[in-house]
């Protein structure tokens, strides 16, 4: 069952103590329920809050808790550099400003066990009310979706990480009147070889990649729901130009694969797309090819699940891989291209039911 969006929406105006009346505060959103996602065996919660101020002055913010209600164990803390590294001041930076919007990303630990049913927030801003606790929110109830590979073989590197700013855990898309997150839970995949090279040759012409040309994969029995194939492809990644908005995302597939679930598939090969709208395919089916349309910093594979069919115009549903092998990760990842990435000790190295760390090194069908 698709995860229904949810907003929940704090109070306005905030009681202060009992002769001082009232005074404008916060409002708290949560556009999405917290997602949970296991990642290298841990489970985690992702979600984000969005904090606008409605009073005349800016709103600086000091620290946020996360709590379990029922048992009221602390789940997470936040505050000065820690939380300023992941919120995002939309238009600015620093404060608030009245009207403005800032948006917190939060992804945190869920406990073993008896895992929370909702999450208390303390947020503290300087100036009064200077502590605020909207209403508690609610866990997503649903498991994140289980799917197969989307590329077979390997090594694949799992490109990601939630801390980066302009990543796409934090790329906010506003189409057809509302903000959105469709790449919450994206991965780029890049193909790299035994001693971490991602090329042949010319590394800057595009057919030198060593993923290029690579078999996608539909990841579960679907229905083709939108494509496109018509972006040209440059011969080489430095003359790639910017793109508009509408065709960002190159030429893509979106497979519905459950109601309310689409499998995106971005920067595809021109005229390597095997299927139609409307077409039936099975797991494991090739739709495409790996290839390197729209904007693109070289040739990959962007893959996410979304509660709708177009790539911009989705929220970002969680996923897990039902099988790959863990290789390794790149710690640093701007060594990618030049040397191999490190090994993990005391890691079983087959992983089950999901989804890849950042930067993990995977093989897929083994």
């Amino acid at each position: 069952m698709a995860i229904r969006p949810l907003l929940l929406l704090a109070s306005v105006m905030l009681a202060t103590p009992a002769g001082a009346g009232l005074r404008q505060s916060l409002d708290v959103a949560v556009p999405r329920p917290p997602a949970p996602v296991t990642v290298e065996g841990r489970d985690q919660l992702v979600y984000e809050l969005h904090l606008t101020p409605f009073g005349d002055r800016p709103a600086t913010l000091r620290s946020i808790t996360v709590v379990d209600p029922a048992s009221g164990a602390r789940l997470a803390h936040f505050a000065d550099a820690a939380l300023a590294a992941r919120t995002q001041i939309v238009g600015g930076a620093g404060a608030i400003p009245p009207g403005g919007r800032a948006i917190v990303y939060i992804e945190i630990d869920r406990p073993k066990g008896a895992a929370p049913r909702r999450l208390r927030h303390r947020i503290v801003q300087d100036g009064a009310p200077g502590i605020i606790t909207p209403p508690d929110i609610l866990v997503g109830p649903a498991a994140p979706i289980t799917v197969g590979p989307p590329l077979a073989g390997g090594p694949w590197v799992a490109i990601h990480h939630p801390d980066w700013p302009r990543g796409h855990r934090r790329v906010v898309y506003a189409v057809d009147g509302r903000a959105r997150i469709p790449g919450r839970f994206a991965i780029d995949w890049v193909r790299v070889d035994a001693e971490g090279r991602i090329a042949r040759g010319d590394a800057d012409r595009t057919d030198a990649a060593l993923g290029y040309g690579a078999p996608v994969l539909a990841v579960a029995e679907g229905v083709v729901a939108a494509i496109r194939g018509d972006v040209p492809e440059n011969a080489t990644i430095s003359a790639n130009p910017a793109h508009p908005l509408e065709d960002a995302a190159g030429n893509y597939v979106a497979l519905e694969i459950g109601p309310g679930r689409y499998a995106i598939y971005e920067h595809l090969q021109p005229g390597s797309l095997r299927v139609r709208a409307g077409d039936r395919v099975r797991r494991g089916a090739v739709i495409g090819r790996l290839g390197f349309t729209g904007d693109s910093t070289g040739p990959h594979l962007h893959f996410h699940v979304a509660d709708r069919a177009e790539p911009l115009g989705g929220e970002g549903l969680p996923f897990v891989i039902d099988r790959f092998r863990l290789e390794g990760r790149y710690r640093d990842l701007g060594r990618l291209g030049t040397v191999r990435w490190e090994g993990f000790e005391g890691v079983s190295a087959v992983r089950n039911g999901e989804r890849p760390g950042p930067n993990v090194v995977v093989r897929f069908g083994e």
